[in-house]
């Protein structure tokens, strides 16, 4: 049985958020506070039933508890799963090959395992497992059912009434699960970040994974039933004076007392010690940090090893890693990275990662990503997608952000877009703006996009929008109407784009070469590019007549290309030359105006946190 999505309500700060994605290798981002450790908390509690208390429950805001107590808090916390079932697992539980479950927990009741299933329309009949032989008794009374066998063996009389349940309409009910399917849910391992210091408590979880595992072996599971019928038994003669004992008092001709008594094989404890070289026995917490990070993480290595059992088969497991990266510098976060990719690799495994490391972020497909962000108060969940669209578009938009060359910590932390027509733009620009402004381009909250004739850029600045990031396009004046160009206006408004509002165009009168002067033409093809057809050094009156040409910087290119054996292959060649030797104080002023504009643009811009 394996997750694909968890849903939860009501537990911390996460007030309600929806199917939120567990795939084969997930990351969550987000602010401090925001919300990453309590979602991997809440699938602790779902998929292992970790002890709630009152405090877990989520505070009701101003002007929703029902009294005056700020402090009021919701009734109960939900969290739910999406699971899929292999073969053997639909035929042993009976149930279909998708399947919802729940773990609800209310502070006066406690904890309660349900699953969503189709049930007998008469509630009394929907959850014959968990009752019993006094009460099945009275139900089969009542429906004038008989036993099939012995009345006093259980299954006598809930064999008849599965069979009265089946003959009756069926609804879509929450019910109460039987421990089969408890036990059927994935294992969790839990690693937090903190535990890079404490490979006791890594010792402790990995342990503590494979005792459930070997409790749930057919075996095992016998022995602790009959521990429990053995413990429950012991219980008789106690059993036997209270229900006198409530008799008498409360003059009752008799009262049934049936104990539930079930054992939970728990690991209590680990201690680890060290023996040297010398024989000497040294306690892990006198051994230094050092040698605690370098054993945690051979540990967190050993994990993988959790799914596989001695008979050859594969268990289902959740790797749960909260800021692996604490403390750890970046080659051991280098083999966090490897060790995780190792482990989202087995097909029965899911790896989550909450984390703010840029490196761990920056290693998976930007479509693995969930963002947490507050808003308003409330933890909301946001991942790549267009829309709701399914996981094709999402892998779609995922190429082509890697095809535009953007880390997923960029798509997720910066605030203003450029989309400019190609590579002469993306290489030439940073240098024309560090030169004029000081600062890298990047540091002014500025992130280029190269369009080219890739019409995917215009698709993923659409969807950058979309989820409410500024975008801008930087466009050649000749572009506006060229149909061979991706960025023109028509285009533009085809993807929801307002071409006066989110256009700066650039050109004299055509394109970006044009705002540059023919003697800065002329000073840098001397420097970098210096004539060997014998003519002598560049000259502005060489490059005056290329201006009345179609295309002047198809001109530009071809007149140093073939007039110099080091000439420029390219026009990204060419701006790059031009961008390196240009002085500051000559850079043309519709560029300076256009990156004044782009900083200004980028202040206003944000923070948007998707």
């Amino acid at each position: 049985m394996q997750i694909s999505d968890v849903s939860v309500e009501g537990f911390r700060c996460l007030a309600e958020i929806k199917q939120v994605p567990v795939l084969r290798q997930t990351v969550l981002t987000g602010q401090n506070e925001g919300g990453k450790t309590a979602l991997l908390d809440a699938l602790a509690f779902l998929l292992k039933g970790t002890v709630l208390s009152e405090r877990d429950l989520t505070y009701l805001g101003e002007g929703e508890a029902e009294d005056s107590d700020a402090q009021a808090r919701v009734a109960q916390a939900v969290v739910e799963g999406s699971f899929a079932l292999r073969p053997h697992e639909q035929e042993d539980l009976g149930l279909p090959e998708h399947v919802r479950i729940r773990r609800r927990y209310r502070p006066e009741a406690g904890s309660f395992l349900e699953v969503r299933r189709r049930v007998c329309e008469e509630a009394a009949l929907q959850d014959l497992a968990a009752l019993k032989l006094p009460a099945l008794k009275m139900i089969a009374n009542s429906y004038g059912v008989l036993p099939v066998g012995s009345a006093t063996a259980r299954d006598s009389w809930e064999k008849p009434l599965r069979q009265l349940a089946d003959t009756m309409p069926q609804v879509d009910e929450w019910v109460a699960a039987d421990s089969s399917i408890e036990t059927a849910l994935p294992s969790l391992v839990y690693f937090r970040g903190d535990a890079v210091q404490a490979p006791e408590t890594v010792i402790h979880t990995l342990l503590g994974s494979r005792l459930r595992e070997y409790t749930r072996a057919d075996d095992a599971a016998k022995r602790v039933e009959e521990l429990e019928e053995y413990l429950a038994s012991s219980l008789t003669a106690d059993i036997d004076r209270i229900r006198e004992h409530i008799a008498d008092r409360c003059e009752l001709p008799s009262v049934e007392l049936d104990p539930q008594v079930q054992v939970k094989p728990a690991l209590t404890g680990v201690e680890l010690t060290i023996v040297d070289a010398g024989g000497r026995r040294i306690p892990l917490s006198s051994a230094g940090t050092g040698r605690s990070r370098r054993i945690s993480l051979a540990l967190w290595a050993s994990s993988n090893e959790l799914t596989q059992n001695d008979d050859g088969t594969m268990s289902d497991v959740v790797f749960v890693y909260d800021e692996p990266d604490t403390h750890l510098d970046y080659t051991r976060q280098r083999r966090i990275m490897s060790l995780i990719q190792e482990q989202s690799a087995q097909p029965n495994a899911r790896v989550i990662v909450a984390t703010h490391s840029l490196n761990l972020i920056d290693g998976v497909d930007i479509s693995s990503v969930v963002h947490l962000r507050t808003h308003q108060g409330q933890v909301c969940v946001e991942v790549l997608d267009e829309g709701g669209a399914d996981a094709d578009v999402r892998r779609h938009l995922s190429t082509i952000a890697t095809t535009l060359g953007f880390r997923n910590s960029v798509l997720l932390h910066e605030r203003f877009f450029v989309a400019v027509e190609g590579v002469s733009e993306t290489s030439a620009f940073p240098i024309l703006f560090r030169k004029y402004t000081g600062v890298p381009i990047q540091s002014a909250g500025v992130c280029l996009m190269a369009g080219g004739s890739n019409e995917g850029a215009l698709r993923f600045a659409k969807f950058l929008a979309d989820h409410r990031r500024d975008v801008a396009f930087v466009v050649d004046k000749d572009s506006r109407t060229n149909q061979k160009q991706v960025f023109r206006d028509d285009k533009l408004k085809e993807y929801g784009f307002t071409p006066h509002k989110h256009c700066f165009y650039l050109g004299a009168p055509n394109e970006l070469e044009d705002l540059f002067q023919n003697a800065d033409w002329a000073d840098t093809a001397n420097a970098l590019w210096p004539r060997t057809d014998g003519l002598g050094p560049w000259e502005s009156d060489d490059l005056a007549g290329l201006r009345s040409g179609k295309k002047f910087s198809s001109a530009l290119l071809d007149m140093f290309k073939t007039g110099s054996l080091e000439g420029p292959q390219s026009k990204e060649d060419l701006m790059v030359g031009i961008a390196a030797h240009l002085p500051k104080e000559r850079i043309p002023e519709d560029l300076t105006k256009l990156f004044d504009d782009l900083v200004m643009r980028a202040r206003n811009a944000g923070p948007h946190l998707w």
